[in-house]
């Protein structure tokens, strides 16, 4: 058959079923105050003009290392965006990936960064952050927090604390995948303008910059029979509600799996951005497949 005849249908489905065996995964959207913002699409965005979006740019679906400058919010993540989601103290946010692969597994974590003032001209990669949830492995059910995600329809809710100080923040939400080694840094950055009454802000103790967050980090094999793993970082911020900051102490636990959950009120939101939420059902990618059993052949080696 002459090359020019050949349906076009079919190659496109073609190259689309190729991406999606080719692909790691990214925020497609965030949920605040009821109100769906989308999010940085890396396949389009750079190529169409449209309003600006309040979850900051990626350079792709793929992973950064944790030694890139770009560790905090992506490569492309560090400049601000004009737009911005109001949420008020104690609200929930929830991170909906468009997809993510199903060998994919390890922890979760969400932080948070005082902007300063305005996040459009905030940088993100010398912010200082302080974490609200963080999940790792839980032995009881020999599930990552990743695999939890992926059951929650790609989908991840965390809970700005019920006192924090008003004003714009970063919401930083990430992923770790270990199922190849190096581990793999799936960030997003998300602009939110937290209001209410709430006077506490972090202590010193409480932050941490990216940069150092993984520094002597030792990543477990996920595939061994006994995982132990301690969730990097300071502890989840707890706020006293008298304007300070009582964080406790990392713990080394063998599970670390630990989570935040402050009362949920109501949030409003500055901005309307129609979006249609879609996601894929989890399927191992071909091409960290592939990493994954390397990995396999060098530990059993």
């Amino acid at each position: 058959m002459p090359l020019h005849s050949f349906p076009f249908f079919p190659i496109i489905y073609l190259l689309s079923v190729l991406r999606l065996a080719l692909a790691h995964g990214f925020v497609h959207s965030v949920v605040v105050g009821g109100q769906t913002y989308p999010g940085w699409n890396p396949f389009s965005d750079p190529y169409t003009s449209g309003p600006p979006k309040i979850v900051r740019k990626i350079g792709s679906d793929g992973p950064v290392s944790n030694t890139d400058a770009d560790i905090a919010c992506h490569h492309g993540g560090n400049d601000g965006t004009a737009a911005i989601a109001s949420a008020s103290a104690g609200s929930e946010v929830t991170f909906q990936w468009a997809y993510w692969p199903g060998d994919h597994q390890g922890p979760v974590s969400t932080y948070m960064t005082s902007c300063s003032g305005d996040c459009s001209n905030f940088g993100a990669n010398d912010a200082r952050w302080f974490k609200i949830d963080a999940s790792g492995y839980d032995p009881s059910t020999r599930q990552w927090a990743a695999a939890k995600l992926i059951a929650n329809g790609m989908s991840w809710t965390s809970t700005i604390p019920v006192n924090l100080a008003p004003g714009q923040y970063l919401m930083r939400h990430e992923i770790i995948a270990l199922h190849s080694s190096p581990a793999q840094f799936y960030p997003s950055c998300s602009q939110v303008e937290v209001t209410g009454s709430g006077t506490d802000t972090p202590s010193d103790s409480a932050l941490i910059s990216m940069q150092d967050l993984y520094t002597g980090v030792t990543f477990p094999n996920i595939y061994g029979e006994s995982v132990s793993f301690a969730i990097p970082g300071p502890s989840p911020v707890s706020f006293d509600g008298n304007g300070g900051s009582a964080s406790t102490p990392t713990t080394n636990n063998t599970s670390s799996n630990t989570s935040t959950r402050a009362s949920t009120s109501t949030s409003t939101v500055s901005r309307t951005v129609p979006d249609a939420v879609s996601t894929v059902v989890s399927q191992p990618s071909v091409q960290c497949h592939l990493g994954s059993k390397r990995l396999i052949r060098q530990r059993s080696g």
